[in-house]
Order: structure tokens, then sequence, then C-alpha cells
């Protein structure tokens, strides 16, 4: 065989080896077997960090959104899903679901939810304005256990934005709403949330959404 002929032979077997492995050499263990990313160790972590993030950045596409519902929908320990599927569905205009999600995370402790609904209720942004019930809220944040044995500190932004803002009065009934708060955690229960729950344990996604149909369009059945 020639030598020109074996040369392109092995440039053209390396180039498929490293087209196989993405253009980039995997890393292997002392066995020399390749050690897998952390998505291919953890797939569903992977895609629930995916869509939160998604969320935040307000990329609320369609698999997104089946994501954090899907996710949403198990219930007490998916909150950080709650908070961004009600962050999504605020800014694909659904305000009223997108903050009863919101509030679900935060009713049971969920920090982010907190801080969320705290600024909602402040500016009046897909609830009514209401600066009491927003001063409760950014109390609870600030003092959310969860933040403070992580020793995490409370966003000072926050505090920031209430300044002047409530009335002694208003401080005063907050914080009677403070301590009669106690947490509580959503479960999915009606029949509508098994159907969700059922879509997304077989498909994978959320129900599809049944098309509105003007009344003028509808038969007359007389």
């Amino acid at each position: 065989m020639p030598i020109i002929t074996i040369v392109v032979m092995c440039i053209a077997a390396l180039f498929i080896t490293s087209c196989k492995g993405g253009g980039a050499a995997r890393k292997r263990d002392e066995s020399g077997h390749i050690i897998p990313t952390l998505a291919e160790q953890d797939p569903a972590g992977t895609l629930y960090a995916a869509s939160v993030g998604n969320a935040a950045r307000g990329e609320c596409d369609e698999e997104t959104l089946d994501v954090l519902t899907c996710f949403a929908y198990r219930g007490h320990g998916y909150e950080g899903a709650q908070t961004a599927l009600g962050q999504c569905t605020i800014a694909t205009g659904q305000k009223d679901e997108g903050v009863e999600w919101i509030r679900r995370a935060a009713d049971s402790g969920w920090p982010d939810a907190q801080k969320l609904l705290a600024r909602l209720y402040l500016a009046g942004e897909a609830v009514g304005q209401d600066t009491v019930e927003a001063a409760k809220w950014a109390k609870l944040y600030s003092r959310n256990p969860s933040l403070l044995s992580l020793g995490v500190q409370p966003d000072r932004a926050l505090a920031e934005e209430f300044r002047g803002r409530v009335s002694n009065e208003q401080n005063a009934i907050a914080g009677q709403r403070v301590a009669a708060w106690v947490p509580k955690y959503w479960t999915p229960s009606t029949s509508s949330d098994r159907n969700v729950k059922q879509s997304c344990d077989v498909e994978g996604r959320r129900p599809a959404r049944r098309p509105e149909v003007p009344l003028e369009s509808m038969p007359n059945p007389y």
C-alpha cells in the first residue's frame, strides 16, 4: 500500500475519533475509561438547573416551561422550580397563575420566592400594590433560617428598596403577620393536578392547552 494512502487513512481515523468525542479530548480514569460528564451523571439535575437558569434570564420557551412544570408538580422539595415557573408564567402574561406558583414556594419558606414576592407587592407588579404584605415577605426573607444556617447574607438591595416606603404602623402590622406565619407545603391534589402529573410521567411535558374558541365561531346547537 502506498505511503501516501496510509497517511491519509491515519488522518481520517484521527478526524473521526475527534468528532465522536465532540471535538475535545475526554478525561479518563486510571483504567483508561472515559469519565462521564456531570450532565451524563445527573441528566435530570442538569436539566433542572438549566431550566431555572433560563427562567432567571427570562428565556421561557416551551421546553423550559415543560421542564419547570414537571418539576414544580413534584411538590415540596422543588420550590426552586415553582419559583422559576412563576417567573416564566408571569412573563408569558398569566400573572395570577404565576404569582400563585411564587406564593406556594414562598409559603414553604423558599427565600428566593419570598424576596420576589416582596418586590412584586411593593411595586404592584402582577399583584395589587400592598406595602404591608410586601414588608411581611421582606422580613421573612431577611430572617430566613435557610439563609442564616448557610451563612448567606440576605440581599441588601431589597432593604434599600423599602427604605422610607413603610410607615411605623405598616411595619408593626407586617411584624404581626410575620409572627403569625407558619410554613405551608403545597402538594398537587386536584384532578387537574393529577392530569399534569400523569402527562409529565408519561410524555415528559405538561398537557397541551386547548385553544380558546371564540363564542361567535361556535355552532348553534339549536
